[in-house]
């Protein structure tokens, strides 16, 4: 059987991207012959991915199985809907569409059409795997039947083999200094102007040697500006770092110098950064929304309503007392082996021979 993937986009540093590749490598590891197909590709990529309009033809054979990832809308869905073979949907959840009201009418659009997508993708697929029990819920609240749905966890990078830079990690450290971080898109969703006010209470009251770094995209001109604004509504202008998109070592770098990692996203299907920090020992401070809980764990310290000061506090004993501290940490480095990439690519195999024997 010949196993084909198909996504939106694929790009180096990419969560769903590196998923795809991870599953890819597995499958010939196994002996099928695969191809990865997305709308589009990034430089770095085009030497593993095609076009995803070459995929049509190759559709038709019924002996193939094709795996389509879910996390936006795109056209070429159409294609798993007229595939004639076996069909997995991979659903990395899509966010919802009311995060982007006024401020990015292109990408609420792209929000509505992909979980209109969904309930024809769920009606056709012979398996629909969410990569968290909470996207597979949804799963079923679109329309895929209980029987035929499971829980994929997303593969992570060899985070260890990534080495820090030695000299951005010295100039982050070498002060006295508490480094908050947070890695992810800049979007409303992830509550970045939530996190930003946040670590204004906890800067003034607490800490003022502190620091905030933004790590992620910053591709929504409106919000980003409206951030700019409050750091400087807030007088922290100078104590809240936005570094755009990096490369994986300045990521790992990032990791290694933080001394809090803090989440106030609304809305999370997964929460790859999460993980990531937990393989750093990097005490998670998140709130508990949609998926964080499942991927935390027991591990996190969670946060329902958002009381700066007493959120702030939490910040502050997890960064200071080093005995609650390492008590969590520790169980973060439990929480990791629901990750561990052996179990999930047991649980792809049975998956890819579940289908494969109907």
């Amino acid at each position: 059987m010949r196993v084909f993937q198909l996504t939106n986009g694929m790009m180096a540093g990419d969560a769903v991207s590196n998923h795809v590749l991870e599953i890819d490598a597995r499958l010939r590891r196994w002996g099928y012959n695969t191809d990865i197909f997305a709308e589009y590709i990034a430089p770095e990529m085009e030497t593993r991915v095609r076009p995803d309009t070459e995929c049509a033809d190759l559709l038709k054979d019924p002996n193939s199985l094709l795996i389509y990832h879910l996390s936006i809308y795109n056209p070429n869905y159409r294609y798993f809907l007229q595939a004639r073979g076996k069909r997995i949907l991979v659903y990395h959840n899509i966010t919802p569409a009311h995060f982007f009201h006024g401020w990015d009418a292109r990408l609420e659009m792209q929000c509505v059409l992909g979980r209109e997508a969904l309930k024809e993708l769920v009606a056709v697929a012979d398996l629909s795997l969410g990569d968290s029990e909470y996207n597979r819920q949804e799963l079923v609240q679109a329309g895929a039947p209980l029987e035929k749905t499971g829980v994929l966890p997303i593969f992570l990078s060899d985070f260890g083999a990534q080495p820090a830079d030695a000299a951005q990690l010295r100039q982050l450290t070498q002060k006295n200094t508490t480094n908050w971080l947070t890695v992810g898109r800049v979007v409303p969703s992830k509550g970045i102007h939530d996190l930003i006010r946040l670590f204004s209470v906890y800067q003034r009251a607490i800490n003022a040697d502190a620091i905030l770094y933004i790590v992620g995209s910053t591709g929504m001109p409106a919000y980003t500006d409206a951030l700019f604004k409050l750091t400087q509504s807030l007088g922290v202008s100078d104590r809240v770092v936005f570094t755009g998109r990096v490369s994986d070592t300045l990521l790992t770098t990032y990791y290694r110098a933080a001394d809090l990692y803090v989440i106030a996203s609304y809305h999370e299907g997964f929460c790859v950064p999460a993980v990531e920090s937990m393989y750093f020992g990097v005490p998670v401070l998140s709130r508990k929304t949609t998926a964080l809980p499942e991927t935390l764990g027991d591990a996190g310290i969670l946060f329902t309503h958002l009381g700066y000061e007493p959120v702030a506090e939490m910040a502050h004993l997890l960064v200071s007392d080093s005995e609650i501290r390492d008590r969590v940490i520790k169980k973060q480095k439990e929480q990791l082996q629901t990750f561990n990439s052996a179990r999930v690519e047991n649980k792809l195999r049975q998956f890819i021979d579940w289908v494969d024997v109907r």
